[in-house]
């Protein structure tokens, strides 16, 4: 998806742009990496609202300059279709997020603390309180409701379904690195140290490198 080929009609947002840190290109090229490690991982990561409301505001004044193109530019084809690429993008990755709290709703409504901090936005905070209501009065209505005395989940030996980070992601190494340490998760005492080389790929277990992520020393694919 290239944003410079697109300068001929946005000369004035990408001059605007350009005093910024990140061009449009690269911020959108940010928005598809963070894309890609929304969909593939297990949990929620960092959310990246600010890549999504740069592109929203590129694409208004993508469109806005759109209807300064006369009726019949080939032009105008080939700029919808970025349009709709980029509207995808936002979507899709949005739409990965709020599944994974509608899926771990109970998870995600703990108590953030130091160790585990909420990487929810303020929106998405919303939905997971008015989702939870939701959940809560169905269950009451179709089942709780018909129980004689009352229901105490407290004593109850039932875990709510959690993101599974022990399982196995492909990753892409970004950044070289030494001496990564994994965890021997079966308690087998088989703990092992890796080395990490740039452009690497590897299967490994997710909660192992969780931590390089965020730090852009790998991405998921």
């Amino acid at each position: 998806m290239d944003v410079d080929r697109t300068a001929d009609i946005f000369d004035d947002t990408l001059g605007e742009e350009e005093e910024e840190e990140l061009t449009a290109e690269e911020v959108l090229q940010k928005l598809e990496e963070a894309w890609v490690n929304e969909k593939n991982s297990p949990e929620l990561l960092e959310p990246k609202m600010e890549f999504v409301e740069c592109m929203l505001e590129q694409m208004e004044s993508m469109e806005q300059n759109l209807e300064t193109l006369k009726k019949g530019d080939l032009r105008i084809y080939v700029h919808k279709m970025e349009i709709a690429r980029i509207k995808f993008l936002i979507n899709s990755y949005l739409r990965s997020r709020l599944d994974k709290i509608q899926s771990y709703f109970y998870h995600y409504s703990q108590v953030p603390d130091a160790d585990n901090p909420s990487k929810l936005t303020k929106e998405e905070t919303e939905f997971l309180e008015k989702y939870q209501r939701s959940v809560g009065e169905l269950f009451q209505d179709i089942c709780f409701r018909h129980l004689q005395g009352s229901v105490d989940f407290s004593q109850t030996t039932m875990k709510p379904p959690q993101p599974n980070i022990e399982g196995a992601v492909f990753i892409n190494v970004l950044k070289s690195l030494r001496g990564l340490e994994i965890r021997d998760t079966a308690g087998s005492g088989r703990d092992e140290t890796l080395d990490l080389e740039e452009g690497d790929q590897h299967l490994m277990q997710y909660s192992g490198i969780s931590h390089l992520i965020e730090g852009g020393v790998v991405k998921l694919v």
